[in-house]
């Protein structure tokens, strides 16, 4: 087994977490190398290295959060032969939450080492203006999603929330305050072969393999992550209070009952805005883009 660590995890939270797997894993008498994260992106050059020209099969333990995990996931090399396994160890842990894997630890390590379940999951690739392309686990969304996560990903609350254990809360908070300061944009949206989707002022549009995102919101109740669709989410601009109300709702997944809230299910989405809009890719942020495309790409071994 190699073991991805990103120490700095929830709040440093992430080393302490690997000494205890650690604990564990030397007392089943589990073999491994570990690999401690110092540096942006490192996860993916490790594993590309890992998971070059194999001829069997090489299981990746990752602790960390959901950027740790894509990272790992856009740095796979060759797909049949490699397993992909987590422990929750971050701000969000949408993936780890869509999956089911444990929140205890103890109790996540002892089903992966003594009964672990293997599935094939969907990923998707997004290529946006000129960028190289990139792939994605749990969403990849345009607006005002991908404006949380950049701020989040800045913001000095989230540390202290973590600290707390009540790091998921900082996306609400800062999703409150982006209902007021969100710009909108005129955009068209393509979903599969169907005439384009004329959007006069967007909010949002996300495409999703799971139904969570940004720290357990529901945006595509329906999500199946191996089905080899995409579930869409999008948001026309409304009311402010509208938009507050439906933030509120949507943890009930009663979103969808407003009219400019719909729910679409495609292979492949096109979105081309008028301005460029932050995309993000299960919660990292790495750009601003105005052509947008997303699609289910294929299939990744999960084992918990």
């Amino acid at each position: 087994m190699e073991i991805l660590v990103n120490p700095e995890s929830s709040s440093g939270n992430g080393i302490k977490i690997w000494n205890r797997v650690k604990e564990t894993l030397d007392k089943e008498g589990v073999s491994y190398n570990v690999h401690i994260l110092t540096a942006p992106r490192q996860a993916e050059y490790i594993t590309a290295r890992l998971t070059k020209d194999l001829t069997e099969d090489c299981h990746i333990l990752v602790i960390g959060g959901d950027g740790t995990l894509n990272e790992t996931l856009n740095g796979i090399r060759d797909f049949d032969h490699t397993i992909l396994s987590c422990i929750r160890s971050g701000s969000g842990n949408d993936f780890a939450l869509n999956m089911g894997v444990d929140k205890d630890l103890d109790k996540s390590l002892d089903h992966l080492i003594n009964d672990p379940d293997e599935c094939l999951i969907d990923y998707g690739e997004v290529r946006a203006d000129n960028y190289p392309p990139r792939r994605f686990l749990i969403s990849c969304g345009v607006g005002y999603d991908a404006d949380i996560c950049s701020e989040v990903s800045k913001s000095r609350l989230k540390k202290v929330f973590n600290k707390l254990g009540i790091g998921r809360l900082v996306y609400l908070f800062i999703g409150i305050k982006q209902v007021f300061t969100r710009k909108k944009t005129m955009a068209l949206l393509y979903l599969d072969n169907a005439k384009p989707i004329r959007i006069k002022k967007l909010f949002f549009v996300v495409g999703m393999n799971h139904m969570c995102e940004g720290g357990g919101v529901p945006f595509c109740p329906g999500a199946d992550p191996t089905d080899g669709m995409l579930d869409v989410c999008l948001v026309r601009d409304m009311p402010k209070w509208k938009l507050l109300l439906a933030v509120a709702m949507v943890y009930r997944k009663m979103h969808l009952m407003f009219r400019k809230i719909t729910a679409h299910r495609c292979s492949a989405m096109y979105l081309v805005t008028m301005k460029p809009q932050q995309v993000h890719l299960d919660g990292e942020t790495p750009y601003e883009a105005r052509k947008i495309r997303w699609e289910s790409r294929g299939k990744l071994r999960f084992v918990k």
